[in-house]
C-alpha cells in the first residue's frame, strides 16, 4: 500500500503505526501482567492465613501496569526516527515516569506496612502510653520517598544536583530563619514521638487548655475542649511547656469538707467518718482507698476532710454524684447533722 510508504515528520506512515501499536499494546501488556501476577500470587497466598499479601497485590498491580506501558511507549518512539536532543529528552521523560511510577508504589507499599505493623492505639495505655504514630509514619515516610524521587528525576533531566544543594547552602541560614517556627513545629513532634506523654484521644491539660487530643500533624495538632471547641496547638509547645495527662492516671482524686455539727457528739462523730470511709470504698465507681479526718474543731461545726478516688472508666459526675447522696442518706439515717 503506498500511503504506507508516506512521510510524516520524517517517518514512513509505517513506522508511525507500529509506533502507535506498540504504545497502545504496552498498556493491554501491562493490563494482562497484572492480572498473570495477581492470579499467581492469590493461588500461592492461599496456603497463608496472613491477609497482608493479597494487600501487597493489589498495591503492586497499577505500577505494574504503568512500568509496561511506559516499557512500550519506550519501545513504540524508539521506532521513530528523530534527532538527537528530541531523542534525549524522549528517554529523559521515560526515565523520569518509571521513577514517578516506581515512588508511587514504594509510597503505598511503606503505608501498607505502616498501617500493619504500627499500632493504631496502646493495647495498654496505662503502662505502654503509646501514641498513636501512624499519621506521623505514613506523612514522614511519603515526604521522603517523594524527596528522593524529586532528587533522582532531577539527575534525569540532565540537572547539576550537587550544584543546586550548594546553592541551597548559600540560603541555608536565611531559610533556617524563615522557617524557624515551621522547624521548631517539626521537632516537637518528634518530641512527642520519642517521649510518648500522651496519646491519641487522650484527656491533657497544656498551656492553660484542657481538652481530647484529636489529631496530630508534622506542624499542629488539634484539641477539643470540654465545650467542644477545638484549639490548634503549634507542636513546639509540647516540647516547651509541661503536660498533664489526665487520662494516663489510674482514677480520678475527689476532695470534699464536710462540717459537721458538734453537738452530735463524739460517738457521732466518729461514726461519721466511719461512714465516710465506707462509702468511699463501697459505691460504684469507686476506686482506690478512701480518706476521711478531723481538719479542725469549733464550737458550732466539726471539718471533715473526704477525699475518695473515681475509677478512670467510670462516669465522673454519676459516680460523684451516688457517693453525695449515698453521704446524705447514711448521715441522715445515722443521726448526724451537717452545719
Amino acid at each position: 500500500m503506498e500511503f504506507l510508504q508516506a512521510h510524516i515528520g520524517g517517518n514512513l506512515v509505517q513506522q508511525w503505526f507500529c509506533a502507535l501499536g506498540f504504545m497502545a499494546g504496552g498498556f493491554l501488556g501491562g493490563k494482562l501482567c497484572a492480572l498473570i501476577l495477581s492470579g499467581m500470587v492469590k493461588h500461592i497466598c492461599r496456603k497463608t492465613s496472613s491477609s497482608l499479601d493479597d494487600y501487597i497485590v493489589e498495591t503492586a498491580k497499577p505500577p505494574l501496569t504503568w512500568l509496561v506501558t511506559i516499557g512500550g511507549i519506550a519501545y513504540g518512539m524508539s521506532l521513530l526516527n528523530m534527532e538527537e536532543t528530541p531523542r534525549l529528552w524522549v528517554n529523559r521523560v521515560v526515565a523520569s515516569l518509571v521513577i514517578v511510577v516506581i515512588a508511587r508504589g514504594v509510597a503505598a507499599m511503606l503505608q501498607i506496612l505502616i498501617s500493619r505493623y504500627v499500632p493504631a492505639k496502646a493495647s495498654d495505655p496505662l503502662s505502654s502510653k503509646e501514641i498513636d504514630i501512624q499519621p506521623l509514619l505514613k506523612k514522614f515516610s511519603g515526604t521522603l520517598v517523594w524527596v528522593i524521587a524529586g532528587v533522582l528525576i532531577l539527575r534525569t533531566l540532565g540537572y547539576n544536583v550537587s550544584a543546586l544543594m550548594a546553592g541551597l547552602g548559600l540560603g541555608g541560614a536565611a531559610l533556617a530563619l524563615a522557617s524557624r517556627d515551621t522547624l521548631s513545629n517539626c521537632f516537637g513532634s518528634i518530641t512527642v514521638f520519642v517521649d510518648r506523654p500522651f496519646a491519641l484521644n487522650d484527656r491533657i491539660k497544656i498551656a492553660g487548655h484542657e481538652g481530647v487530643i484529636t489529631d496530630m500533624g508534622l506542624r499542629t495538632s488539634r484539641l477539643r475542649t470540654l465545650e467542644n471547641r477545638t484549639v490548634i496547638i503549634p507542636n513546639s509547645i509540647f516540647a516547651s511547656t509541661p503536660i498533664e495527662n489526665i487520662t494516663a492516671a489510674p482514677n480520678t482524686k475527689v476532695s470534699q469538707t464536710l462540717a459537721v455539727k458538734t453537738n452530735c457528739g463524739l460517738e457521732k462523730i466518729k461514726e461519721a467518718l466511719a461512714i465516710l470511709r465506707n462509702i468511699g470504698a463501697k459505691v460504684e465507681g469507686t476506686d482506690g482507698t478512701p480518706l476521711a479526718g478531723l481538719t479542725s474543731v469549733n464550737g458550732n461545726a466539726c471539718q471533715i476532710a473526704f477525699i475518695f478516688y473515681i475509677a478512670k472508666d467510670a462516669d465522673y459526675m454519676t459516680t460523684l454524684n451516688a457517693v453525695n447522696l449515698a453521704v446524705l442518706r447514711r448521715f441522715e439515717a445515722a443521726g448526724i447533722g451537717l452545719a
